[in-house]
C-alpha cells in the first residue's frame, strides 16, 4: 500500500512534511489500528510502533531527533485525534480557535506556556477544537511545537493571535 501526500513545489520542508504526516493519517487506507494507537498516545508514555511505521515508511529515512521526536508524536496524536480532513493549509489555526469560541485566556495560557507545558495545552487545545470538528493548517501547529528559539517563538504566538483576533466577533458596543 502506498500512502502519500505529496508537497507542492515552492513548499518549506517543515510545510511539506506536514502535509505528508497529514495526508497518510487522513488517508482512507491508513491502518485504523495504527490510528487508534496515535490517538491512545499521551506525554508520560512511549512513543507507539505506530508513530515510528507511520515515520519510517511514509515521512523520512529517520525518525526526528531525540528532542524533536515526542514533538512530532504529538503533531501526530492531534493529526489522528481531528480526522482526515483536519488540515486545511488556508485557515490559520488562531482563526480556527477564535470561530470555534475558544477562549481568550486559554489562548494567552497556550502561547504564553513553557516548555514544559507546551505540548500538555496543545493536546488540552486539539481536544476542544475536536469536539467542535474544527480543522486548520497543521504548519501553524508544527511551527509552534518546533519552534525553540525564543524570537522566533514569539513570532508564530503573534501570527496566531492576529489570527485571532482578526476573527473574533466584533463588539459594537459603547462604553
Amino acid at each position: 500500500m502506498t500512502l502519500s501526500a505529496e508537497p507542492q513545489a515552492g513548499e518549506s520542508s517543515l510545510a511539506a512534511t506536514v502535509g505528508r504526516v497529514a495526508g497518510v493519517i487522513g488517508h482512507p487506507h491508513y491502518p485504523t489500528g495504527d490510528r487508534a494507537a496515535l490517538k491512545r498516545w499521551s506525554p508520560d508514555q512511549p512513543m507507539p510502533l505506530a508513530f515510528y511505521r507511520l515515520w519510517l515508511r511514509h515521512v523520512g529515512d529517520a525518525i526526528p531527533s531525540e528532542a524533536q521526536a515526542p514533538t512530532w508524536m504529538a503533531l501526530a496524536w492531534g493529526l489522528a485525534t481531528l480526522g482526515a480532513a483536519s488540515h486545511r493549509k488556508e485557515r490559520p489555526l488562531g482563526r480556527a480557535l477564535a470561530e470555534s469560541g475558544f477562549a481568550e485566556a486559554r489562548l494567552e495560557r497556550l502561547l504564553g506556556a513553557p516548555d514544559e507545558l507546551r505540548v500538555e495545552l496543545f493536546m488540552s487545545m486539539v481536544r476542544f477544537l475536536a469536539a467542535k470538528n474544527e480543522s486548520f493548517d497543521w504548519l501553524d501547529a508544527a511551527t509552534f511545537l518546533l519552534t525553540t528559539d525564543a524570537p522566533a517563538r514569539e513570532r508564530v504566538c503573534r501570527r496566531i493571535a492576529q489570527a485571532f483576533y482578526r476573527h473574533q466577533p466584533r463588539d459594537n458596543t459603547k462604553e
